[in-house]
C-alpha cells in the first residue's frame, strides 16, 4: 500500500493498530480502510468533474460487504448488482434504489420484482433478459461484434465477450422501450476490468458516444447517460503503472466536445471501476505457519486459496509485506504458499521478504476488490472475518469469522 507513509506506519495501518489486532484476532482476516475508499472515489470524481452527471459505479460482486458499500455510496458511487442477494446487501447499506443498477444476464423474476420495488435501473443484455415489466430506467448492453478500433488500431475483439446485443437488436430494443414509456434509455458496454493501457476504454467511449448520436438522429432519443463497465485497472506490481486518470478524462472531454456538442447532447458518464475504487483499500492479514528450507525457501501462510482465490484462479500477483519485522533483518528470495495440501495453493513466482519467524505477520496487499468475495470453504476452511479501519482511527468488525460448526451445519439437509 502507498496511501500514506507516516512515520511508524505501514500501508494504511498504523503499526500499533496492527499489533493490537494481531493480539486480539485469529488470522487470516481482511482489513479495509475507510479513508482510502473515500479518497479513491473522490479522485475519480474530481478527474471527471467537467461532466456534471459523472458518477463512479462499484460492481458489488467485487466486495459486497454493506459497510464498504455504504462508504462508497456516501462518497458518490452508484452500485452495480447482478443478483437479488447483491440488491438486498445494497439496501442493507442504506443505498437509495435510484443509485442502483441491476444487471442480470438472464431473468430472475423475483430479483426483477425486488429491483423494481426499490426503484433500481435495469441493465438488459438482450431479448433473453427482458424484465417482466418495463423499468422506468434501462441500460442496454451493446456488443456490435467484430473489432473495436482506436486510431486505426485494433484494441479489442467483441467476439471475446459473452455480453451485449448487436446494433440492430439494440435499436429494436430502444423502440420497444420508447413505446412502453420507459423514461431513460442508456447504452452501455462491458470491457475487461484490469487494463492498465487505456486504449480499450477510450475506443469504447468513442463508440458509445457515436451510438448516442445515432439514437438521437434516428429515433429522437436523448440518451441520458452512457455506462462503461471496466476498461481500466490498478497496478498490482511495483513495476506497473496505474492508468493516468486525468489523461483519460481529458480524452473523454475532447470526444464529448467533438462528437456530442454538435448534436446538442451531453449525457452523464458512468464508469464502473471496481478495482480503482476498492483494491488499494484492503489487505489480507496472515501469519507464518512454517518456513520450508528448499532451494528457494517456501514461506507457508495460514491464509490459503480458500481465503484468496485470486492466487490460483488467475495467477494474480500481489505485493507482500512483513510490516512488523525490523528493517535490519536480512532479506532473501522466497516462494510463498498457503496451508492447503494442494500444489496450486501458492503465489506465482518468487518475492523478496525478510527472514521470517513462525507467527510473524505478512500482509497481502491490494486485496479490497475480488478478495473476500472470492472466498470459499475449499479444504474445509471457515470464512475469515472482515474489519474496517474508520477515519477516526477505530477498528470494528464488519463480518464475523465463520465457525466450524456453522460450516458443518450447512451440510445437514435432513
Amino acid at each position: 500500500m502507498t496511501a500514506r507513509k507516516d512515520a511508524g506506519q505501514v500501508s494504511f495501518v498504523p503499526a500499533k493498530v496492527l499489533r493490537r489486532l494481531l493480539q486480539e484476532q485469529p488470522t487470516p482476516f481482511y482489513l479495509y480502510d475507510e479513508r482510502t475508499l473515500r479518497e479513491a472515489c473522490e479522485k475519480l470524481r474530481l478527474a471527471f468533474s467537467w461532466n456534471a452527471g459523472f458518477a463512479p459505479v462499484f460492481p458489488v460482486r467485487m466486495n459486497p460487504n454493506p459497510a464498504v458499500l455504504r462508504i462508497l455510496a456516501d462518497a458518490g458511487a452508484q452500485l452495480l448488482c447482478v443478483s437479488e442477494a447483491e440488491l438486498r446487501l445494497s439496501r442493507r447499506a442504506d443505498v437509495d434504489g435510484q443509485r442502483i443498477i441491476y444487471a442480470p444476464v438472464a431473468i430472475d423474476e423475483r430479483a426483477c420484482g425486488y429491483a423494481r420495488r426499490i426503484g433500481a435501473a435495469q441493465l438488459v443484455d438482450g431479448e433473453h433478459a427482458l424484465p417482466p415489466q418495463p423499468p422506468a430506467r434501462v441500460f442496454l448492453s451493446v456488443n456490435p461484434g467484430g473489432q473495436l478500433r482506436l486510431n486505426g488500431r485494433t484494441v479489442w475483439s467483441f467476439e471475446k465477450s459473452k455480453l451485449g446485443m448487436d446494433i440492430p437488436a439494440l435499436f429494436s430494443m430502444c423502440r420497444r422501450f420508447l413505446a412502453s414509456g420507459t423514461e431513460a434509455i442508456s447504452p452501455c458496454v462491458f470491457l475487461r476490468d484490469q487494463d492498465l493501457e487505456p486504449a480499450r476504454f477510450q475506443a469504447a467511449l468513442e463508440m458509445l458516444l457515436r451510438l448516442a448520436v445515432r439514437l438521437h438522429q434516428e429515433l429522437g432519443l436523448r440518451v441520458q447517460s452512457v455506462l462503461i463497465c471496466g476498461g481500466l485497472g490498478v497496478s498490482y506490481r511495483l513495476s506497473e503503472q496505474t492508468p493516468d486518470l486525468q489523461a483519460v478524462s481529458d480524452f473523454a472531454r475532447e470526444k464529448y466536445e467533438e462528437i456530442l456538442t454538435p448534436a446538442g447532447l451531453c449525457p452523464d458518464l458512468l464508469f464502473a471501476a471496481g478495482r480503482i475504487l476498492a483494491a488499494k483499500a484492503g489487505v489480507l492479514l496472515t501469519r507464518v505457519l512454517a518456513v520450508k528450507p528448499q532451494q528457494k525457501p517456501v514461506v507457508v501462510l495460514d491464509a490459503d486459496c480458500a481465503q484468496f482465490l485470486r492466487e490460483i484462479a488467475f495467477g494474480a500477483t500481489h505485493r507482500l509485506m512483513a510490516p512488523l519485522v525490523p528493517e535490519s533483518r536480512p532479506k532473501r528470495m522466497v516462494r510463498v504458499a498457503g496451508s492447503l495440501c494442494d500444489l496450486r495453493d501458492h503465489f506465482p513466482g518468487t518475492c523478496v521478504l525478510p527472514d521470517l519467524k513462525l507467527g510473524e505477520c505478512v500482509l497481502i496487499c491490494d486485496a479490497g476488490a475480488d478478495g473476500r468475495s472470492f472466498a470459499s470453504n475449499y479444504g474445509g476452511s471457515p470464512g475469515c472475518a472482515e474489519f474496517l479501519l474508520e477515519q477516526g482511527g477505530d477498528v470494528r468488525c464488519i463480518r464475523r469469522r465463520q465457525t466450524i460448526e456453522e460450516l458443518l451445519a450447512a451440510f445437514d439437509a435432513e
